[in-house]
């Protein structure tokens, strides 16, 4: 009788330092080691499927949004998303095996960098993460135009006249050409020099376009040092048309360096067109000296409309 007491003394012994160890194990589980990627940027490669266009649907020159400026990126391991993430960027990934890894081009929507989207017409990266627990893999992405993306040129001031006219104020849109401190891309670019207390231009572009139903971008190029304000005109038909709606107003950027802008005009075209056909457009362009600036100069370039 001792014998078995003592058999079952140390059977429950046993089992309660089974069930110690498994309380352990669930208190603190085995935890698994990142594998970290390092992203520096975004190469944009040129589709040669996609055309620049002018607006009555010809053949255009230059590139195709010969400028891109993807600010961070959207991150997808096995269709799971991990997160958003400010470029450049380390970001830790617990990753298993080999499995997909999506990376998806942002950009910074109207200029407000606490809005940040997919752009639509940019391609995902896609690849096979191998796991390397405790180390950082470093990755260059790139991106495209997707086949099926329109891009019509609205100014790239490139040809003999000056695409936008006078509409009010006391300085106008200018041609202008020099060196990459003068031109974003090309040859040409268009200035806006105001030079007195009061001083403000507003330009219209001279040809109008159509801005199918849908997502659409208006994408540009600057360097000011003046404020300036995009804005849009309907035209409802040959003898009605809106009064400009300015949709955005740019900050100057100190003219140090050329900066890309993507403009989105899809709220306003749908409230235009809504129940209207034949709808076009017109773009202005306003710049204006801020309260106690005596002088200034906006600098545009690469104007040009992205739709589907």
């Amino acid at each position: 009788m001792l014998k078995f007491f003592t058999w079952l003394s140390c059977l429950l012994v046993l089992i309660c330092a089974a069930l110690l160890w498994h309380s352990c194990n669930i208190i603190n589980p085995h935890e698994v080691v990142p594998t970290y990627v390092h992203i520096d940027s975004f190469t944009f490669v040129q589709n040669p499927g996609v055309k620049l266009l002018n607006t009555n649907g010809s053949a255009g020159t230059g590139l195709a949004a010969p400028t891109h400026a993807i600010t961070s990126v959207w991150v997808y391991y096995n269709e799971n998303p991990i997160g958003i993430f400010d470029l450049p960027v380390t970001f830790p990934v617990m990753a298993s095996g080999s499995q997909g890894l999506q990376l998806s081009p942002s950009i910074a929507v109207n200029g407000q960098n606490n809005v940040v989207n997919t752009y639509s017409y940019y391609t995902l990266d896609t690849s096979t993460l191998v796991a390397n627990p405790g180390h950082i893999i470093n990755y260059a992405p790139k991106t495209q135009f997707y086949p099926d993306v329109k891009v019509t040129n609205i100014a790239n001031f490139e040809t003999a006249s000056l695409p936008f006219a006078a509409w009010e104020g006391i300085q106008h849109m200018i041609r202008v050409t020099g060196g990459d401190s003068i031109v974003c891309d090309g040859s040409w670019a268009g200035q806006v020099l105001l030079n007195g207390v009061g001083d403000s231009s507003v330009d219209s572009s001279k040809v109008p376009f159509s801005i199918p139903d849908g997502t659409a971008f208006i994408e540009f190029d600057y360097k000011s040092t003046v404020p300036f304000y995009i804005g849009l005109q309907a035209n409802l038909s040959s003898k009605i048309t809106s009064a400009p709606n300015y949709l955005t107003g740019v900050n100057p950027n100190g003219g140090s360096g050329w900066q890309k802008f993507y403009l989105e005009v899809d709220g306003f075209t749908a409230e235009a067109q809504s129940g209207i056909t034949g709808v076009t457009y017109n773009l202005y362009i306003k710049a204006a000296l801020a309260d106690g600036q005596t002088s200034g100069r906006l600098l545009i370039d690469n104007i040009q409309l992205v739709t589907f």
